[in-house]
């Protein structure tokens, strides 16, 4: 492969891990199809009109909503990884209300224990509880999911949720607890009706947030693999480039197509007239994580081309250098600005000791 398509595409990894947000990403990933593949020239066009924006969904929310709305987003995300284990022990979660700090819990079990709720029959439906000992009112109540959920303050059942279920658990009920201290700051200068229009919101789009938080995984991910490389780390100690290596290997877009300057490029891995539509919003992240996979790949075939990545001591951004020498800057910008960031590292190290000497890095 010439080095320079192997840098173009190099070119679309960085550009893609750099950008600000993930529909920057998605939108800089679009673009940059176009020097690595043979798509066609309005192809950007039509895609960017396709894409299940966010910022689209959120542009009419004020900052403390928008805030307000990523903690909602965190919050449905950690009952969902929660619900996950609590299947294990037959349960699962119905609701999480932060405000009063109350969850309501189900049974799972659609075979009521006759023998443990025969005393009890009188008792069966929801039932209010304080927590302590809930799986074993839930068994002696005999309760199963048709006689709903029964809540139950969630600070209550840490305890007894990191004796069945563990540490891992127990710690996402911590987390459920903090984000409710982040929420109930915020609903008190909003108001209690903007919280219910955000958990409206997040539920209406959950597909779409959902898409956009799994893209910024891969944006992680791919970064995370640029910043192995550039530090030397060996191929087999880089976890994530195994799993995008076997990504790469089942994308399969061996066949090719005569591009400019009589080069032969691959043609792209989904047929650009069904990207992303058949399939919906797992069309779009299969499509972006196999094309992702295989654009780090075939950069990182190429050692020559290894050697223009590089990452900017000032701005933190990963960028192909012009030449494959030390280059420290990704611009004359970031060069001008180095010693003012020296300055002020250190004098914020001399007012504050907890600072450590290596807090810039070289």
């Amino acid at each position: 492969m010439k080095i320079d398509i192997a840098k173009n595409y190099g070119l679309l990894c960085v550009n893609f891990v750099n950008a600000d947000s993930t529909e920057g990403a998605v939108f800089s990933f679009l673009r940059n199809l176009q020097r690595c593949f043979a798509v066609s020239l309005d192809f950007y066009e039509r895609m960017k009109s396709r894409f299940p924006s966010v910022i689209a969904i959120t542009a009419a929310l004020s900052a403390d909503e928008k805030n307000l709305l990523e903690f909602i987003l965190n919050k449905n995300a950690v009952v969902d990884q929660l619900n996950n284990q609590f299947k294990l022990i037959n349960y699962g979660i119905e609701n999480y209300d932060p405000r009063a700090r109350t969850v309501k819990l189900k049974s799972l079990d659609w075979n009521r224990d006759t023998a443990a709720s025969a005393p009890n029959e009188k008792k069966s439906g929801p039932v209010s509880a304080d927590g302590a000992g809930f799986l074993q009112t839930f068994k002696l109540l005999g309760l199963s999911i048709v006689d709903g959920p029964v809540a139950i303050k969630i600070d209550a059942i840490r305890a007894e949720i990191e004796d069945r279920l563990g540490p891992v658990a127990a710690g996402r009920i911590s987390g459920l607890i903090s984000l409710a201290h982040e929420i109930e700051d915020l609903v008190s200068r909003l108001g209690d009706d903007s919280y219910e229009k955000l958990e409206l919101l997040a539920e209406e789009h959950r597909e779409i947030f959902d898409l956009d938080k799994k893209i910024a995984a891969i944006q992680t991910d791919c970064g995370g693999i640029l910043r192995m490389i550039i530090e030397g780390r060996s191929f087999h100690n880089i976890p994530t480039l195994v799993e995008y290596l076997e990504i790469y290997n089942n994308a399969n877009p061996h066949r090719l197509a005569i591009g400019a300057e009589n080069r032969l490029l691959p043609v792209f891995a989904v047929d650009e007239h069904e990207y992303a539509a058949a399939d919906g919003f797992q069309g779009w992240l299969d499509a972006l994580q196999k094309m992702i996979a295989y654009s780090l790949i075939e950069f990182l075939k190429s050692e020559k081309s290894r050697r223009y990545l590089k990452q900017c001591r000032t701005c933190r951004k990963f960028y192909m250098a012009r030449q494959p020498k030390i280059q420290k800057y990704c611009s004359k910008q970031c060069r001008l600005a180095w010693p003012k960031l020296q300055r002020d590292a250190a004098g914020q190290q001399r007012s504050d000791p907890a600072v450590p000497e290596s807090g810039i890095i070289e």
